[in-house]
């Protein structure tokens, strides 16, 4: 009888062990949850020599980040206006120019189910974080791929 007692109890040790960290985990799903779809945008200013500033966006998708990074390709190779100038599927990666001003497109995954899409160009004086470039870039790819997504305050 003491034979099975003792493996009994390591199980039950074991078990007690993981059970603190099950509401942790779902705290955490329930946070990205609701960090999904929402873009968070920063842009820094023009620098006293002269040099443009730049214009950050970046969005947590519930898609697989080859399907974004495909989806944002895609999007870039249809508009006229846009030049590819270097990408890297392997990376997720693209950089892209529109005239004089470039922006550089990655895609983060951080399961299957959840990625992060960043965008980094250089910001024109006078745009709002709803009139950014980048931003118009995000919400372009999340309407693509059927999501919605909404600028955060």
């Amino acid at each position: 009888m003491r034979q099975f007692i003792k493996p009994f109890v390591a199980v039950a040790v074991l078990a007690s062990l993981a059970l603190p960290f099950a509401p942790a985990e779902a705290q955490w799903v329930f946070v990205a949850r609701k960090a999904l779809g929402r873009i968070h945008q920063m842009t820094e200013g023009g620098q006293q020599d002269g040099r443009a500033g730049y214009d950050f966006a970046t969005v947590l998708l519930d898609a697989h980040a080859d399907k974004i990074f495909s989806t944002a390709l895609d999007l870039a190779r249809k508009n006229p206006s846009v030049r590819i100038l270097m990408q890297d599927p392997g990376a997720r990666r693209i950089q892209i120019a529109e005239g004089d001003r470039t922006a550089t497109l990655n895609v983060v995954p951080f399961n299957d189910d959840v990625s992060q899409l960043m965008i980094a160009g250089h910001a024109s004086a006078g745009e709002s974080s709803t009139s950014s470039l980048v931003v118009q870039a995000v919400l372009r790819v999340c309407k693509e791929m059927g999501k919605h997504c909404e600028v955060s305050n």
